[in-house]
């Protein structure tokens, strides 16, 4: 089996892309073969996601957004892309 693995900081940039555009914002999200590999990954390595998941919030973070604003990027993390692609 083939793995792929991507830093803490690039699982976070396309993670933060593929939810701007889900969004509805302009951008490139990444293509789907990406965003399946990531949700394996993420999926497959508890720590791992903690890793990425607190990288991103300190983004979020230094970007303003307000707690709830969190919340839904997490959630779109662990239901749009650890549960609705692994859990298929």
């Amino acid at each position: 089996m083939n793995r792929v693995y991507w830093t803490v900081a690039e699982t976070v940039e396309l993670l933060a892309e593929a939810y701007w555009v889900d969004l509805g914002w302009q951008g490139q999200s990444p293509d789907p073969i990406t965003l399946e590999a990531l949700a394996w990954a993420l999926d497959g390595n508890p720590k791992y996601r903690e890793q990425v998941w607190d990288a991103w919030e300190d983004e979020l973070i230094l970007s303003d957004w307000p707690t709830e604003r969190r919340e839904q990027a997490r959630s779109w993390l662990d239901t749009m892309v650890i549960g609705g692609i692994v859990d298929q």
